[in-house]
């Protein structure tokens, strides 16, 4: 059993501490279990919640899953695996994943409180994203990048390169999501001039959904 049923009954009124982690790439990590969902949150992010991580369950929820051709997902950066969570428990969604994780505390705790409890079908690697992308010679149907260390996305994921690199791994019909924080005036500014002078380079018929405190930044316009 992951939790008593006590703890998620408490997490209703107030936040209770699971676990505390040292990370040698995020620091401080804290496995939280709030309002009956888990949550992996540093300092100043939220790594994973459950079906509440609301920034990929509203883009989801505005784009049309059932023109994917296929059902293979990469995702880079896995926290506690919401993003297959989501599709597979709130989009009723059948997909085979890859899931990209460069951190091993954060794959112990979702392969011990999540991903074990997933239908879906998952290949798990602990690496680099950005070799991973590289070296790959699959293709996808969706790619769902989701990658920070705390508030930051490493500089070598917002280069029109590592853009390029993830086009290669992208079916033509397939759709890519790159979530950004903009929850202050410094973030919200990188990623307009990252969504401009080098996404949007990369993939010119390019979109951003605005949802609040994020933005989630799309390969083409795929929206209901």
């Amino acid at each position: 059993m992951r939790y008593s049923i006590w703890s998620k009954l408490a997490s209703y009124v107030i936040d209770v501490v699971l676990e505390k982690k040292q990370s040698t790439y995020s620091g401080g990590l804290e496995l939280i279990q709030r309002k009956g969902r888990l949550a992996l949150c540093t300092t100043n992010a939220v790594y994973s919640y459950e079906d509440l991580y609301v920034n990929f369950r509203d883009s989801f929820d505005r784009l049309d899953l059932d023109q994917l051709e296929g059902n293979n997902v990469l995702v880079l950066g896995l926290g506690l695996g919401s993003i297959p969570l989501l599709l597979e428990r709130h989009f009723h969604k059948k997909y085979s994943y890859t899931l990209v994780e460069i951190d091993p505390v954060i794959v112990d705790l979702a392969q011990q409180y999540t991903l074990p409890y997933l239908k879906s079908e998952m290949k798990v690697i602990t690496g680099d994203a950005a070799d991973f992308v590289s070296n790959c010679s699959d293709q996808f149907d969706m790619i769902a990048i989701d990658i920070f260390i705390d508030d930051e996305t490493p500089s070598v994921f917002e280069t029109t390169f590592f853009l390029k690199e993830v086009r290669k791994l992208l079916k033509p019909s397939g759709v890519l999501l790159y979530n950004r924080l903009t929850y202050d005036e410094k973030l919200t500014q990188k990623t307009e001039q990252f969504y401009e002078k080098c996404f949007n380079y990369v993939y010119e018929k390019s979109c951003c959904i605005d949802l609040g405190g994020n933005k989630m930044l799309l390969n083409y316009d795929m929206l209901k």
